[in-house]
């Protein structure tokens, strides 16, 4: 990958290219709670990426750091509590996805 060149005033400057934004993460799959009262929240997002999910009701934030961009972890939780979901990579972080935790059909 070449740098961009930059011609600023008469002078010729590096500059970095325009970062993209980056696009907001899918919902996520949630399972649980289970009887600690935490939910698992699994999904992917771009690799090298630094994922969080928010519980609002709590202000608990939990977490992962993924290389390959598939994550797995477990964050406190109760049904209907409200979630929010975004990641980070480098020093640009995506926009945000709301969720709320709910039971998938069938789980007791």
């Amino acid at each position: 990958v070449g740098a961009a060149v930059c011609l600023v005033g008469g002078l010729v400057q590096s500059c970095l290219s325009p970062t993209l934004p980056l696009p907001p993460p899918s919902d996520p799959t949630v399972s649980g709670p289970d009887a600690q009262g935490n939910v698992r929240i699994t999904g992917y997002v771009l690799p090298d990426s630094e994922v969080f999910v928010l519980n609002h009701r709590n202000n608990a934030i939990a977490g992962q750091l993924t290389n390959d961009g598939s994550y797995d972890f477990t964050i406190q939780a109760a049904q209907n509590d409200a979630m929010t979901i975004w990641y980070v990579q480098e020093t640009v972080q995506s926009p945000t996805t709301d969720f709320v935790v709910t039971k998938a059909p069938g789980e007791p």
